[in-house]
């Protein structure tokens, strides 16, 4: 890749936003890098001059990046919360080879940007995150909670079970084989196999997934569905390490035994990428302090009402619990 390409790809995400948003953004929003799980991690802060200001780390999803999420990001920036957007190993503008990342790393980025923040800010911390990365946002809190130091609480938009091999399969266009018995296990026991045996073996991300129905008609008639799919920065194959990650990484506290962290689950009724039946099953099985949503959007979007609708849910519900419920970022 020469200079003018990969300044093209670091910038790309530029075309995705409208550029009265874009122009507010770029006043704000800072760089900051981070070692994790062996690559250097690129991080998009947008930092408050007050240090004990909330702060909130906002996960995106499988193959997704920061600069997909900036609309969201300001929002809750413009409401008075610290944000931070990490990339994950192997995705966006972080280091690793793109496609070759398992869950369990990824949600160890979470765990090494919640302890950074910890040692740059005060206030209270909150975690973010949707689609794949709503998971990864729970699974993140539990391994926080084990350490002892769980945030205040965690909004999940999508709430999805690595360790149940059906998740896996519901994001690919096999989804409707898992309910086959015994077929979502065999998967399962075959991706390990393969992970051991040749475990960067690349396959094909974009086919066997359902992107074409990432958002509703509202982004489709915008062109989002094209630019993605020209977006130098997302990805086109991953390794069979990561597909088998996606069928066996169980959380340290499963669903069930939760009780240190409080979690808003949100779910899109409009979602024909994953079926939303995935999400209200997950968070039926949550237990402790919990709380369900249903918007009338698709799997992801850009739009300015999205981001409005998922600020004032949050925001809504954060400001509910207690700040000496989790842990401050002393």
């Amino acid at each position: 890749m020469n200079m003018n390409q990969a300044r093209h790809s670091q910038t790309y995400w530029h075309c995705y936003h409208d550029p009265a948003l874009l122009a507010r953004v770029l006043t704000v929003v800072q760089t900051r890098h981070l070692q994790s799980t062996g690559v250097e991690l690129h991080i998009d802060l947008y930092q408050q001059q007050d240090k004990a200001a909330p702060v909130l780390i906002l996960n995106h999803g499988g193959g997704g990046y920061g600069g997909l999420f900036v609309g969201l990001a300001l929002a809750f920036y413009e409401q008075g919360y610290t944000v931070i957007v990490p990339d994950q190993k192997g995705q966006g503008r972080s280091g690793g080879a793109m496609g070759d990342f398992t869950v369990a790393e990824a949600v160890q980025n979470i765990v090494d940007v919640a302890n950074w923040a910890r040692t740059e800010f005060s206030g209270p911390l909150y975690l973010c995150g949707g689609s794949i990365g709503g998971g990864l946002t729970y699974a993140a809190a539990a391994v926080l909670a084990k350490q002892g130091r769980p945030p205040v609480a965690a909004v999940c938009l999508n709430l999805y079970d690595f360790g149940d091999p059906v998740t896996g399969l519901a994001f690919t266009r096999f989804a409707g084989l898992a309910k086959l018995p015994g077929l979502a296990r065999m998967c399962k026991a075959m991706g390990s196999l393969l992970a051991k045996i040749v475990p960067r073996m690349r396959l094909p991300y974009r086919p066997l997934a359902r992107f074409e129905n990432m958002v509703d008609e509202r982004d489709l008639a915008l062109g989002f569905y094209a630019r993605w799919q020209a977006d130098p920065l997302t990805l086109r194959t991953v390794t069979a390490r990561y597909f088998a990650s996606m069928l066996a990484t169980p959380f340290v506290i499963p669903l069930e035994a939760n009780t240190d962290v409080p979690v808003l689950v949100i779910n899109q009724k409009r979602d024909k990428m994953v079926n939303p039946q995935l999400t209200l099953d997950c968070y039926q099985r949550l237990a402790g302090n919990k709380s369900y949503a249903e918007i009338d959007w698709g799997h992801f979007s850009l739009q300015t009402e999205f981001n409005k609708e998922l600020l004032a849910l949050g925001q809504q519900w954060l400001s509910t619990i207690p700040l000496n419920h989790g842990s401050t970022l002393y």
